[in-house]
Protein backbone atom coordinates (compact mmCIF):
# COMPACT_ATOMS: atom_id res chain seq x y z
CA UNK A 1 0.00 0.00 0.00
CA UNK A 2 1.39 3.39 -0.98
CA UNK A 3 2.13 5.81 1.83
CA UNK A 4 0.34 9.15 1.47
CA UNK A 5 2.25 12.19 2.62
CA UNK A 6 0.67 13.85 5.64
CA UNK A 7 1.31 17.13 7.46
CA UNK A 8 0.71 17.20 11.18
CA UNK A 9 -1.71 20.04 11.93
CA UNK A 10 -2.90 19.37 15.47
CA UNK A 11 -1.84 17.22 18.40
CA UNK A 12 -3.91 16.50 21.49
CA UNK A 13 -2.01 15.06 24.43
CA UNK A 14 -4.04 13.52 27.25
CA UNK A 15 -2.27 11.97 30.21
CA UNK A 16 -3.69 10.59 33.40
CA UNK A 17 -2.13 9.53 36.68
CA UNK A 18 -3.34 7.78 39.80
CA UNK A 19 -1.68 8.33 43.17
CA UNK A 20 -2.19 6.81 46.61
CA UNK A 21 -1.64 9.57 49.14
CA UNK A 22 -0.03 9.06 52.52
CA UNK A 23 -3.36 9.97 54.20
CA UNK A 24 -5.08 7.02 52.46
CA UNK A 25 -6.94 9.09 49.87
CA UNK A 26 -6.38 8.83 46.13
CA UNK A 27 -5.49 11.65 43.74
CA UNK A 28 -6.54 11.02 40.16
CA UNK A 29 -5.24 13.56 37.67
CA UNK A 30 -5.76 14.10 33.96
CA UNK A 31 -4.22 16.72 31.74
CA UNK A 32 -4.97 17.84 28.21
CA UNK A 33 -2.91 19.94 25.86
CA UNK A 34 -3.93 20.93 22.35
CA UNK A 35 -0.97 21.96 20.24
CA UNK A 36 -1.09 23.40 16.71
CA UNK A 37 1.63 22.81 14.15
CA UNK A 38 1.37 26.42 13.03
CA UNK A 39 1.02 29.86 14.61
CA UNK A 40 -2.53 30.79 15.63
CA UNK A 41 -3.80 34.33 15.97
CA UNK A 42 -6.55 34.44 18.57
CA UNK A 43 -9.59 36.06 17.01
CA UNK A 44 -10.79 37.81 20.16
CA UNK A 45 -7.64 39.88 20.74
CA UNK A 46 -5.22 39.10 17.92
CA UNK A 47 -2.65 37.62 20.31
CA UNK A 48 -0.34 34.93 18.97
CA UNK A 49 -0.20 31.30 20.09
CA UNK A 50 3.12 30.17 18.59
CA UNK A 51 3.44 26.83 16.83
CA UNK A 52 3.85 24.03 19.41
CA UNK A 53 2.53 26.16 22.31
CA UNK A 54 -0.59 24.97 24.12
CA UNK A 55 -3.84 26.26 22.68
CA UNK A 56 -5.55 24.39 25.53
CA UNK A 57 -3.69 23.42 28.70
CA UNK A 58 -6.10 21.94 31.24
CA UNK A 59 -5.58 19.91 34.43
CA UNK A 60 -8.18 18.18 36.57
CA UNK A 61 -7.45 16.45 39.88
CA UNK A 62 -10.03 14.62 41.97
CA UNK A 63 -9.24 13.36 45.46
CA UNK A 64 -11.22 10.20 46.22
CA UNK A 65 -11.79 7.94 49.19
CA UNK A 66 -11.91 4.14 48.91
CA UNK A 67 -15.58 4.28 47.86
CA UNK A 68 -14.87 6.65 44.93
CA UNK A 69 -16.46 9.54 46.84
CA UNK A 70 -14.98 12.84 45.64
CA UNK A 71 -13.43 14.68 48.58
CA UNK A 72 -11.66 17.50 46.69
CA UNK A 73 -11.81 18.96 43.17
CA UNK A 74 -9.18 21.01 41.37
CA UNK A 75 -9.60 22.30 37.81
CA UNK A 76 -6.95 24.56 36.33
CA UNK A 77 -7.00 26.04 32.87
CA UNK A 78 -3.63 27.58 32.02
CA UNK A 79 -4.27 28.08 28.28
CA UNK A 80 -7.56 28.46 26.42
CA UNK A 81 -8.75 30.21 23.28
CA UNK A 82 -11.33 32.69 24.58
CA UNK A 83 -11.04 35.16 27.47
CA UNK A 84 -14.00 33.71 29.38
CA UNK A 85 -13.04 30.00 29.17
CA UNK A 86 -11.25 29.99 32.54
CA UNK A 87 -14.46 31.16 34.21
CA UNK A 88 -15.85 27.62 33.87
CA UNK A 89 -13.28 26.09 36.25
CA UNK A 90 -14.97 27.05 39.57
CA UNK A 91 -18.32 25.52 38.54
CA UNK A 92 -16.77 22.03 38.78
CA UNK A 93 -16.45 22.40 42.57
CA UNK A 94 -19.99 20.98 42.89
CA UNK A 95 -18.46 17.57 42.15
CA UNK A 96 -17.25 17.48 45.75
CA UNK A 97 -19.42 14.99 47.62
CA UNK A 98 -20.50 13.07 44.51
CA UNK A 99 -19.32 9.57 43.71
CA UNK A 100 -17.84 8.06 40.57
CA UNK A 101 -20.30 5.26 39.87
CA UNK A 102 -22.67 4.00 37.20
CA UNK A 103 -24.41 6.94 35.53
CA UNK A 104 -21.80 9.50 36.65
CA UNK A 105 -20.68 10.42 33.13
CA UNK A 106 -24.31 10.96 32.04
CA UNK A 107 -24.92 13.13 35.14
CA UNK A 108 -21.81 15.19 34.30
CA UNK A 109 -23.03 15.89 30.76
CA UNK A 110 -26.45 16.97 32.05
CA UNK A 111 -25.07 19.07 34.90
CA UNK A 112 -22.36 20.86 32.93
CA UNK A 113 -24.10 21.26 29.58
CA UNK A 114 -24.20 24.61 27.87
CA UNK A 115 -22.56 27.71 29.25
CA UNK A 116 -21.98 26.30 32.75
CA UNK A 117 -19.24 23.86 31.77
CA UNK A 118 -16.33 23.37 29.42
CA UNK A 119 -16.29 20.73 26.70
CA UNK A 120 -12.59 20.09 27.17
CA UNK A 121 -12.76 19.66 30.94
CA UNK A 122 -15.72 17.31 30.49
CA UNK A 123 -13.65 15.18 28.10
CA UNK A 124 -11.21 14.50 30.94
CA UNK A 125 -13.74 13.05 33.38
CA UNK A 126 -14.24 9.67 31.65
CA UNK A 127 -10.43 9.41 31.53
CA UNK A 128 -10.30 10.16 35.26
CA UNK A 129 -13.00 7.57 36.01
CA UNK A 130 -11.19 4.76 34.20
CA UNK A 131 -7.84 5.86 35.64
CA UNK A 132 -9.36 5.76 39.14
CA UNK A 133 -10.60 2.23 38.55
CA UNK A 134 -7.25 1.09 37.15
CA UNK A 135 -5.36 2.78 40.01
CA UNK A 136 -7.53 1.61 42.87
CA UNK A 137 -8.66 -1.88 41.77
CA UNK A 138 -5.64 -3.91 42.90
CA UNK A 139 -4.93 -2.17 46.21
CA UNK A 140 -8.62 -2.07 47.19
CA UNK A 141 -9.02 -5.76 46.30
CA UNK A 142 -6.24 -6.56 48.75
CA UNK A 143 -7.62 -4.19 51.39
CA UNK A 144 -11.24 -5.41 51.06
CA UNK A 145 -11.05 -8.98 49.68
CA UNK A 146 -14.65 -9.79 50.64
CA UNK A 147 -15.88 -7.10 48.22
CA UNK A 148 -14.05 -8.53 45.19
CA UNK A 149 -16.73 -11.04 44.04
CA UNK A 150 -19.49 -8.40 44.07
CA UNK A 151 -17.26 -5.94 42.20
CA UNK A 152 -16.36 -8.58 39.61
CA UNK A 153 -20.00 -9.54 39.15
CA UNK A 154 -20.80 -5.93 38.16
CA UNK A 155 -18.25 -6.23 35.35
CA UNK A 156 -19.90 -9.24 33.71
CA UNK A 157 -21.08 -8.31 30.20
CA UNK A 158 -19.80 -4.74 30.60
CA UNK A 159 -17.52 -5.27 27.58
CA UNK A 160 -16.26 -8.02 25.28
CA UNK A 161 -13.43 -9.01 27.63
CA UNK A 162 -15.91 -9.46 30.50
CA UNK A 163 -18.44 -11.44 28.44
CA UNK A 164 -20.10 -14.11 30.57
CA UNK A 165 -19.12 -16.75 28.01
CA UNK A 166 -15.58 -15.38 27.61
CA UNK A 167 -12.43 -17.00 28.99
CA UNK A 168 -11.85 -14.54 31.87
CA UNK A 169 -15.32 -14.89 33.37
CA UNK A 170 -15.31 -18.66 32.79
CA UNK A 171 -11.97 -18.90 34.65
CA UNK A 172 -13.34 -16.93 37.62
CA UNK A 173 -16.49 -19.07 37.69
CA UNK A 174 -14.45 -22.30 37.48
CA UNK A 175 -12.25 -21.06 40.34
CA UNK A 176 -15.44 -20.23 42.30
CA UNK A 177 -14.38 -16.59 42.66
CA UNK A 178 -17.77 -15.54 41.34
CA UNK A 179 -21.09 -16.93 40.18
CA UNK A 180 -22.93 -15.81 37.10
CA UNK A 181 -26.23 -14.10 37.87
CA UNK A 182 -28.05 -16.87 35.97
CA UNK A 183 -26.34 -19.51 38.16
CA UNK A 184 -27.14 -17.82 41.48
CA UNK A 185 -30.77 -18.96 41.39
CA UNK A 186 -29.81 -22.60 40.95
Amino acid sequence: MAQIKRNLMHRRCIESYGFLREDGFWDIEATMQDLKAYDVNREFDGSLVPEGSPFHDIRVCLTLDDTFLIKEVSVSMDSYPFPSCGGAAPSFSILKGTRIESGWNRWLKETFSGKVGCTHVLELFPVIATTAFQTMWGPLGKKYPKHVPAALTKLINSCHGWSEDGPMVRKLVDEQVLKLPSEENQ
